[in-house]
Protein backbone atom coordinates (compact mmCIF):
# COMPACT_ATOMS: atom_id res chain seq x y z
CA UNK A 1 0.00 0.00 0.00
CA UNK A 2 0.90 3.69 -0.17
CA UNK A 3 1.17 6.39 2.23
CA UNK A 4 -0.55 8.79 0.14
CA UNK A 5 -4.21 9.54 -0.06
CA UNK A 6 -5.86 11.56 -2.67
CA UNK A 7 -8.28 14.41 -1.95
CA UNK A 8 -9.71 17.72 -4.31
CA UNK A 9 -10.51 17.53 -7.74
CA UNK A 10 -9.12 14.02 -8.32
CA UNK A 11 -10.88 12.20 -5.56
CA UNK A 12 -12.75 13.71 -3.16
CA UNK A 13 -12.59 12.20 0.28
CA UNK A 14 -15.17 12.96 3.19
CA UNK A 15 -16.81 11.97 6.55
CA UNK A 16 -19.10 12.72 8.96
CA UNK A 17 -22.94 13.58 9.30
CA UNK A 18 -23.90 17.57 7.56
CA UNK A 19 -24.14 20.16 10.57
CA UNK A 20 -26.93 22.38 10.56
CA UNK A 21 -26.19 25.81 8.74
CA UNK A 22 -25.98 28.66 11.52
CA UNK A 23 -27.01 32.31 10.35
CA UNK A 24 -23.82 33.77 8.75
CA UNK A 25 -22.10 30.35 8.23
CA UNK A 26 -21.02 29.86 4.96
CA UNK A 27 -21.83 26.43 3.87
CA UNK A 28 -18.78 24.68 1.79
CA UNK A 29 -18.17 21.13 0.45
CA UNK A 30 -15.71 20.21 2.55
CA UNK A 31 -13.66 21.17 5.81
CA UNK A 32 -10.09 19.23 5.45
CA UNK A 33 -8.44 18.84 8.68
CA UNK A 34 -4.87 17.33 8.62
CA UNK A 35 -1.99 17.55 11.71
CA UNK A 36 -0.02 19.72 8.95
CA UNK A 37 -0.79 21.38 5.79
CA UNK A 38 2.71 22.44 3.78
CA UNK A 39 1.39 24.84 1.22
CA UNK A 40 4.97 25.25 -0.50
CA UNK A 41 4.46 28.20 -1.70
CA UNK A 42 6.30 29.80 1.45
CA UNK A 43 8.85 27.72 3.73
CA UNK A 44 5.87 27.40 6.17
CA UNK A 45 4.14 24.43 7.97
CA UNK A 46 1.04 25.03 9.36
CA UNK A 47 -0.31 22.69 12.44
CA UNK A 48 -3.35 22.26 13.38
CA UNK A 49 -4.80 24.52 10.18
CA UNK A 50 -8.06 23.85 8.29
CA UNK A 51 -8.12 23.82 4.37
CA UNK A 52 -11.73 25.05 3.11
CA UNK A 53 -12.86 23.58 -0.25
CA UNK A 54 -16.01 24.37 -2.66
CA UNK A 55 -16.69 23.48 -5.74
CA UNK A 56 -13.47 22.25 -5.90
CA UNK A 57 -11.36 25.31 -5.39
CA UNK A 58 -9.65 25.88 -2.01
CA UNK A 59 -11.15 29.17 -0.63
CA UNK A 60 -9.49 29.14 2.88
CA UNK A 61 -6.43 28.04 4.67
CA UNK A 62 -7.24 28.80 8.53
CA UNK A 63 -6.61 27.65 12.28
CA UNK A 64 -9.01 24.57 12.63
CA UNK A 65 -9.91 26.05 15.83
CA UNK A 66 -12.10 29.26 13.90
CA UNK A 67 -13.30 26.71 11.17
CA UNK A 68 -17.15 26.76 13.13
CA UNK A 69 -16.90 30.34 13.36
CA UNK A 70 -16.91 30.85 9.27
CA UNK A 71 -17.63 28.02 7.80
CA UNK A 72 -19.61 24.42 7.56
CA UNK A 73 -19.32 21.78 5.31
CA UNK A 74 -20.95 19.41 3.64
CA UNK A 75 -18.55 17.04 4.58
CA UNK A 76 -15.53 16.87 7.28
CA UNK A 77 -12.83 14.88 6.70
CA UNK A 78 -10.18 14.56 9.86
CA UNK A 79 -6.74 13.45 9.14
CA UNK A 80 -4.79 12.89 12.01
CA UNK A 81 -1.23 12.21 11.35
CA UNK A 82 -1.40 13.25 7.92
CA UNK A 83 0.25 16.40 6.07
CA UNK A 84 -1.72 17.96 3.49
CA UNK A 85 0.75 18.45 0.21
CA UNK A 86 -0.32 19.81 -3.37
CA UNK A 87 -0.33 17.33 -5.76
CA UNK A 88 2.76 15.85 -7.53
CA UNK A 89 3.38 17.35 -11.05
CA UNK A 90 4.93 15.11 -12.55
CA UNK A 91 6.36 17.48 -15.35
CA UNK A 92 7.78 14.83 -17.98
CA UNK A 93 7.28 11.39 -18.97
CA UNK A 94 5.83 9.57 -21.76
CA UNK A 95 2.62 7.52 -20.44
CA UNK A 96 1.84 5.07 -22.77
CA UNK A 97 5.58 3.87 -22.48
CA UNK A 98 4.49 1.80 -19.35
CA UNK A 99 3.91 -0.92 -22.07
CA UNK A 100 7.75 -0.83 -22.55
CA UNK A 101 8.86 -1.03 -18.97
CA UNK A 102 11.57 -3.86 -18.79
CA UNK A 103 12.27 -4.35 -22.64
CA UNK A 104 15.05 -2.28 -22.46
CA UNK A 105 17.15 -2.04 -19.99
CA UNK A 106 21.17 -1.56 -18.96
CA UNK A 107 22.29 0.35 -21.93
CA UNK A 108 23.04 3.46 -23.50
CA UNK A 109 20.56 6.00 -24.63
CA UNK A 110 20.94 5.77 -28.44
CA UNK A 111 21.24 2.17 -28.55
CA UNK A 112 18.41 1.74 -26.60
CA UNK A 113 16.51 3.80 -28.82
CA UNK A 114 17.39 3.10 -32.12
CA UNK A 115 18.36 -0.88 -31.33
CA UNK A 116 15.06 -2.04 -28.87
CA UNK A 117 12.17 1.54 -28.48
CA UNK A 118 11.88 3.15 -31.68
CA UNK A 119 11.28 -0.65 -33.48
CA UNK A 120 9.01 -1.58 -31.25
CA UNK A 121 6.54 1.59 -31.33
CA UNK A 122 6.87 1.08 -35.10
CA UNK A 123 5.55 -2.07 -34.82
CA UNK A 124 3.31 -1.33 -31.94
CA UNK A 125 2.11 1.98 -31.33
CA UNK A 126 -1.40 2.96 -32.51
CA UNK A 127 -4.53 4.47 -30.76
CA UNK A 128 -5.32 1.33 -28.57
CA UNK A 129 -1.72 0.98 -27.51
CA UNK A 130 -1.43 4.80 -26.30
CA UNK A 131 -5.21 5.01 -24.92
CA UNK A 132 -4.78 1.54 -22.64
CA UNK A 133 -0.76 2.32 -21.87
CA UNK A 134 -2.04 6.24 -20.61
CA UNK A 135 -4.84 4.50 -18.68
CA UNK A 136 -2.17 2.10 -16.87
CA UNK A 137 0.16 4.69 -16.31
CA UNK A 138 -2.28 7.17 -14.88
CA UNK A 139 -3.82 4.68 -12.35
CA UNK A 140 0.15 4.27 -10.89
CA UNK A 141 0.53 8.10 -10.57
CA UNK A 142 -2.20 8.67 -9.14
CA UNK A 143 -2.16 5.78 -6.48
CA UNK A 144 1.69 7.74 -5.67
CA UNK A 145 -0.14 11.14 -5.67
CA UNK A 146 0.30 12.43 -8.97
CA UNK A 147 -2.14 14.92 -9.92
CA UNK A 148 -0.55 16.68 -12.76
CA UNK A 149 1.34 15.38 -15.65
CA UNK A 150 3.21 16.56 -19.04
CA UNK A 151 3.05 14.33 -21.63
CA UNK A 152 4.69 13.88 -25.18
CA UNK A 153 3.70 10.86 -27.09
CA UNK A 154 2.12 9.80 -30.31
CA UNK A 155 -1.59 9.24 -30.92
CA UNK A 156 -2.65 12.27 -28.69
CA UNK A 157 -6.43 12.05 -28.92
CA UNK A 158 -6.16 8.98 -27.29
CA UNK A 159 -3.98 10.68 -24.63
CA UNK A 160 -6.80 12.87 -24.22
CA UNK A 161 -9.49 10.25 -23.85
CA UNK A 162 -7.47 8.53 -20.98
CA UNK A 163 -7.09 11.82 -19.28
CA UNK A 164 -10.78 12.93 -19.45
CA UNK A 165 -12.10 9.17 -18.13
CA UNK A 166 -9.42 9.38 -14.86
CA UNK A 167 -10.37 13.03 -14.27
CA UNK A 168 -6.47 13.47 -13.90
CA UNK A 169 -5.34 16.88 -14.84
CA UNK A 170 -2.59 17.20 -17.98
CA UNK A 171 -0.52 19.06 -20.81
CA UNK A 172 -0.48 17.21 -23.49
CA UNK A 173 2.19 17.69 -26.10
CA UNK A 174 1.52 18.59 -30.23
CA UNK A 175 4.23 16.28 -31.46
CA UNK A 176 6.75 16.48 -34.06
CA UNK A 177 9.67 14.24 -34.90
CA UNK A 178 11.47 14.65 -38.85
CA UNK A 179 10.92 10.95 -39.91
CA UNK A 180 7.77 8.99 -40.43
CA UNK A 181 6.67 7.10 -37.47
CA UNK A 182 5.06 3.81 -36.97
CA UNK A 183 1.23 4.41 -37.71
CA UNK A 184 1.12 7.87 -36.54
CA UNK A 185 2.28 9.60 -39.25
CA UNK A 186 4.66 10.90 -42.02
CA UNK A 187 6.39 13.76 -40.86
CA UNK A 188 6.42 17.34 -39.26
CA UNK A 189 3.07 18.44 -41.07
CA UNK A 190 0.99 15.92 -40.68
CA UNK A 191 2.09 15.79 -37.31
CA UNK A 192 1.40 19.45 -36.55
CA UNK A 193 -2.17 18.80 -38.44
CA UNK A 194 -3.10 15.44 -36.39
CA UNK A 195 -2.01 17.69 -32.98
CA UNK A 196 -3.76 20.60 -33.97
CA UNK A 197 -6.70 18.98 -34.29
CA UNK A 198 -6.70 16.91 -31.73
CA UNK A 199 -6.30 20.20 -29.44
CA UNK A 200 -9.18 21.70 -31.25
CA UNK A 201 -11.42 18.80 -29.74
CA UNK A 202 -10.11 18.85 -26.16
CA UNK A 203 -10.13 22.61 -25.99
CA UNK A 204 -12.84 22.85 -23.57
CA UNK A 205 -11.69 19.99 -21.17
CA UNK A 206 -10.73 22.00 -18.04
CA UNK A 207 -7.96 19.72 -16.61
CA UNK A 208 -6.02 19.48 -20.38
CA UNK A 209 -3.38 22.43 -21.36
CA UNK A 210 -1.38 21.86 -24.41
CA UNK A 211 2.70 22.20 -25.29
CA UNK A 212 4.23 21.96 -28.13
CA UNK A 213 6.47 19.07 -28.24
CA UNK A 214 9.93 18.61 -30.40
CA UNK A 215 11.37 15.20 -29.71
CA UNK A 216 14.92 16.46 -29.72
CA UNK A 217 17.84 18.88 -31.56
CA UNK A 218 19.13 15.43 -32.72
CA UNK A 219 15.55 14.46 -34.37
CA UNK A 220 14.42 17.90 -35.44
CA UNK A 221 15.88 19.69 -38.04
CA UNK A 222 15.76 23.95 -38.03
CA UNK A 223 12.78 24.41 -39.67
CA UNK A 224 10.81 22.51 -37.75
CA UNK A 225 12.28 24.36 -34.72
CA UNK A 226 10.92 27.41 -36.18
CA UNK A 227 7.30 25.85 -37.11
CA UNK A 228 7.34 24.81 -33.20
CA UNK A 229 8.29 28.37 -32.19
CA UNK A 230 6.03 29.88 -34.36
CA UNK A 231 3.02 27.51 -33.42
CA UNK A 232 4.02 28.14 -29.74
CA UNK A 233 3.82 31.81 -30.56
CA UNK A 234 -0.07 31.15 -32.03
CA UNK A 235 -1.38 29.47 -29.26
CA UNK A 236 0.41 30.81 -26.50
CA UNK A 237 1.61 27.57 -25.00
CA UNK A 238 5.31 25.94 -23.86
CA UNK A 239 7.72 24.04 -25.55
CA UNK A 240 8.64 20.73 -24.59
CA UNK A 241 11.82 19.09 -25.89
CA UNK A 242 14.55 16.79 -24.56
CA UNK A 243 17.75 18.78 -24.87
CA UNK A 244 21.40 18.50 -23.55
CA UNK A 245 20.76 14.75 -22.45
CA UNK A 246 24.11 13.23 -23.26
CA UNK A 247 27.89 14.73 -23.76
CA UNK A 248 27.78 13.17 -27.25
CA UNK A 249 25.07 15.66 -27.88
CA UNK A 250 26.72 18.82 -26.88
CA UNK A 251 30.21 18.08 -27.98
CA UNK A 252 29.18 17.01 -31.75
CA UNK A 253 26.73 19.85 -31.94
CA UNK A 254 29.85 22.38 -31.04
CA UNK A 255 31.94 19.77 -33.38
CA UNK A 256 29.25 20.13 -36.39
CA UNK A 257 29.80 16.54 -36.66
CA UNK A 258 26.55 15.39 -38.45
CA UNK A 259 27.35 12.06 -38.81
CA UNK A 260 26.77 11.84 -35.35
CA UNK A 261 23.53 10.33 -34.28
CA UNK A 262 23.93 12.99 -31.60
CA UNK A 263 24.79 15.91 -33.12
CA UNK A 264 21.39 18.55 -33.75
CA UNK A 265 20.57 18.99 -36.92
CA UNK A 266 21.54 22.05 -38.04
CA UNK A 267 24.51 23.20 -39.87
CA UNK A 268 25.51 25.63 -37.00
CA UNK A 269 28.59 24.32 -34.84
CA UNK A 270 27.38 25.44 -31.65
CA UNK A 271 25.60 23.44 -28.50
CA UNK A 272 21.89 22.41 -29.16
CA UNK A 273 21.19 25.25 -26.10
CA UNK A 274 23.31 27.64 -28.34
CA UNK A 275 21.10 26.90 -31.68
CA UNK A 276 17.51 26.87 -29.73
CA UNK A 277 18.37 30.74 -28.38
CA UNK A 278 19.46 31.59 -32.17
CA UNK A 279 15.88 30.48 -33.33
CA UNK A 280 14.49 32.27 -30.35
CA UNK A 281 13.01 29.42 -28.78
CA UNK A 282 14.52 29.83 -25.61
CA UNK A 283 12.24 32.18 -23.74
CA UNK A 284 9.86 32.03 -20.80
CA UNK A 285 7.75 29.31 -22.59
CA UNK A 286 10.71 26.40 -23.09
CA UNK A 287 10.34 23.35 -20.74
CA UNK A 288 13.96 21.96 -21.28
CA UNK A 289 14.17 18.18 -20.27
CA UNK A 290 17.23 16.72 -18.47
CA UNK A 291 19.58 19.42 -19.58
CA UNK A 292 22.83 17.68 -18.44
CA UNK A 293 25.36 19.04 -20.41
CA UNK A 294 25.76 22.60 -19.74
CA UNK A 295 28.20 25.42 -19.38
CA UNK A 296 27.53 28.44 -17.06
CA UNK A 297 27.41 30.37 -19.61
CA UNK A 298 24.69 28.58 -20.91
CA UNK A 299 23.32 28.44 -17.50
CA UNK A 300 22.90 32.19 -17.15
CA UNK A 301 21.37 32.03 -21.02
CA UNK A 302 18.42 29.95 -19.37
CA UNK A 303 18.21 32.02 -16.35
CA UNK A 304 18.00 35.46 -18.28
CA UNK A 305 15.26 33.92 -20.84
CA UNK A 306 13.17 32.14 -17.89
CA UNK A 307 13.21 29.02 -19.23
CA UNK A 308 12.13 25.81 -17.28
CA UNK A 309 14.34 22.67 -16.89
CA UNK A 310 13.06 19.80 -15.91
CA UNK A 311 15.29 17.00 -13.94
CA UNK A 312 14.52 13.54 -14.42
CA UNK A 313 17.62 12.01 -12.50
CA UNK A 314 16.59 8.42 -12.12
CA UNK A 315 16.42 8.38 -16.22
CA UNK A 316 19.96 10.57 -16.51
CA UNK A 317 21.62 7.71 -14.35
CA UNK A 318 20.11 4.47 -15.15
CA UNK A 319 21.46 5.43 -19.14
CA UNK A 320 24.35 6.88 -17.43
CA UNK A 321 23.82 10.49 -19.42
CA UNK A 322 25.41 12.57 -16.72
CA UNK A 323 24.46 14.69 -13.62
CA UNK A 324 22.05 17.76 -13.91
CA UNK A 325 23.69 20.58 -12.25
CA UNK A 326 20.89 21.60 -10.19
CA UNK A 327 21.97 23.12 -7.99
CA UNK A 328 23.63 25.66 -9.36
CA UNK A 329 20.28 26.49 -11.92
CA UNK A 330 19.05 27.16 -8.96
CA UNK A 331 21.41 29.46 -7.85
CA UNK A 332 21.17 31.32 -10.98
CA UNK A 333 17.70 31.60 -10.59
CA UNK A 334 16.31 28.89 -13.54
CA UNK A 335 12.94 26.97 -12.24
CA UNK A 336 13.88 23.30 -12.15
CA UNK A 337 10.75 21.25 -11.48
CA UNK A 338 10.68 17.17 -12.09
CA UNK A 339 10.16 13.99 -14.28
CA UNK A 340 10.16 10.41 -14.20
CA UNK A 341 10.85 10.18 -18.08
CA UNK A 342 9.00 7.00 -19.57
CA UNK A 343 8.68 4.04 -17.60
CA UNK A 344 10.84 2.36 -20.07
CA UNK A 345 13.44 4.28 -19.26
CA UNK A 346 13.11 4.82 -15.54
CA UNK A 347 11.26 2.42 -14.83
CA UNK A 348 8.33 3.41 -12.54
CA UNK A 349 6.67 6.52 -12.39
CA UNK A 350 7.31 7.47 -8.61
CA UNK A 351 7.53 11.00 -8.09
CA UNK A 352 8.39 10.59 -4.25
CA UNK A 353 11.52 8.90 -5.35
CA UNK A 354 12.59 11.20 -7.90
CA UNK A 355 12.08 13.84 -5.30
CA UNK A 356 14.46 11.92 -2.60
CA UNK A 357 16.89 11.44 -5.61
CA UNK A 358 17.17 14.98 -6.73
CA UNK A 359 17.80 16.35 -3.25
CA UNK A 360 20.54 13.47 -2.29
CA UNK A 361 21.97 13.52 -6.02
CA UNK A 362 23.14 17.58 -5.57
CA UNK A 363 24.13 17.48 -2.34
CA UNK A 364 27.13 15.12 -4.26
CA UNK A 365 27.12 16.63 -7.26
CA UNK A 366 27.67 20.28 -5.67
CA UNK A 367 29.79 18.43 -2.34
CA UNK A 368 27.26 20.75 -0.08
CA UNK A 369 24.60 18.87 2.14
CA UNK A 370 23.16 22.28 2.28
CA UNK A 371 21.73 22.76 -1.41
CA UNK A 372 18.52 21.22 -2.51
CA UNK A 373 17.06 21.11 1.40
CA UNK A 374 13.61 19.05 1.81
CA UNK A 375 11.23 21.94 1.03
CA UNK A 376 13.08 23.11 -2.21
CA UNK A 377 12.82 19.61 -3.13
CA UNK A 378 9.00 19.04 -2.57
CA UNK A 379 8.44 22.62 -4.84
CA UNK A 380 10.21 20.80 -7.26
CA UNK A 381 7.90 17.92 -6.93
CA UNK A 382 5.03 20.32 -7.16
CA UNK A 383 4.82 24.22 -7.57
CA UNK A 384 7.62 24.11 -9.63
CA UNK A 385 6.23 22.00 -12.37
CA UNK A 386 3.06 24.24 -12.34
CA UNK A 387 5.27 27.23 -13.21
CA UNK A 388 7.26 24.93 -16.28
CA UNK A 389 3.73 23.65 -17.58
CA UNK A 390 2.45 27.68 -17.38
CA UNK A 391 -1.14 26.58 -14.85
CA UNK A 392 0.71 27.54 -11.72
CA UNK A 393 -2.48 30.20 -11.20
CA UNK A 394 -4.58 27.07 -11.24
CA UNK A 395 -2.55 24.21 -9.55
CA UNK A 396 0.87 23.58 -7.35
CA UNK A 397 -0.03 25.37 -4.05
CA UNK A 398 -2.08 24.94 -1.40
CA UNK A 399 -3.48 28.67 -1.81
CA UNK A 400 -6.60 30.20 -1.78
CA UNK A 401 -8.47 30.61 -5.50
CA UNK A 402 -6.62 27.11 -6.84
CA UNK A 403 -8.09 23.62 -7.76
CA UNK A 404 -8.27 21.42 -4.94
CA UNK A 405 -5.81 19.07 -6.26
CA UNK A 406 -4.08 17.77 -2.81
CA UNK A 407 -2.79 14.61 -0.82
CA UNK A 408 -2.47 13.71 2.08
CA UNK A 409 0.65 11.92 3.38
CA UNK A 410 0.48 9.56 6.47
CA UNK A 411 2.88 10.22 8.65
CA UNK A 412 2.26 7.26 11.26
CA UNK A 413 4.16 4.15 9.28
CA UNK A 414 6.39 2.40 10.78
CA UNK A 415 9.16 3.47 8.10
CA UNK A 416 7.91 7.11 9.33
CA UNK A 417 8.35 6.70 13.04
CA UNK A 418 9.26 8.66 15.15
CA UNK A 419 6.53 10.78 13.88
CA UNK A 420 7.52 14.37 14.25
CA UNK A 421 5.68 16.09 17.54
CA UNK A 422 2.69 13.64 17.43
CA UNK A 423 1.94 10.94 19.62
CA UNK A 424 1.31 7.88 17.23
CA UNK A 425 -1.48 5.49 18.33
CA UNK A 426 -0.11 2.31 17.58
CA UNK A 427 2.49 3.06 19.93
CA UNK A 428 2.43 6.15 22.26
CA UNK A 429 6.06 5.75 22.73
CA UNK A 430 7.26 5.92 19.69
CA UNK A 431 6.41 9.62 19.47
CA UNK A 432 9.07 12.41 19.31
CA UNK A 433 8.28 15.86 20.06
CA UNK A 434 12.20 16.73 19.51
CA UNK A 435 13.07 19.80 18.24
CA UNK A 436 14.22 19.48 14.81
CA UNK A 437 12.13 16.60 13.76
CA UNK A 438 10.07 18.01 10.43
CA UNK A 439 7.11 16.70 8.17
CA UNK A 440 8.81 18.52 4.92
CA UNK A 441 11.85 15.98 6.16
CA UNK A 442 10.11 12.92 6.59
CA UNK A 443 7.95 13.07 3.57
CA UNK A 444 10.83 13.96 0.97
CA UNK A 445 13.31 11.50 2.94
CA UNK A 446 11.06 8.90 5.12
CA UNK A 447 8.11 8.36 3.34
CA UNK A 448 7.62 5.54 0.91
CA UNK A 449 5.90 5.95 -2.35
CA UNK A 450 4.47 3.65 -4.64
CA UNK A 451 4.09 0.28 -3.07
Amino acid sequence: MSCISLLGSVVWGGTGSVPEVKEGITEVDEVVLPSWVIPVDTDKVLSDHAVIVDAGRIVDVMPADKVATQYSGRKTTSLPGKALIPGFVNAHTHTPMVLLRGVSDDIRLRQWLETVIWPLEHNFVDEEFVREGAELAILEMILGGVTTFNDMYWFPESLCEAIVKSGIRAAVGIITIDFPFGKYGTGPDDYFSKGKAAREKFLNEPNISWTVSAHAPFTCSDASLEKVRDLSNELNCPVHIHVHETEEERVDSIAGNRSSMSCHQSDEKCSPVANLRRLKLLNERLIAVHMVWLSDEEISWCAEAKASVVHCPTSNLKLASGFCRVSDLMKAGVNVALGTDGASSNNTLDLMAEMKLAAILAKAVGKDAEVVPAITALRMATLNGAKALGISKVTGSITVGKDADMIAIDLSGPSLWPSPTLPNAASPSMSCPIAGFDPVSHIVYAAPGIK
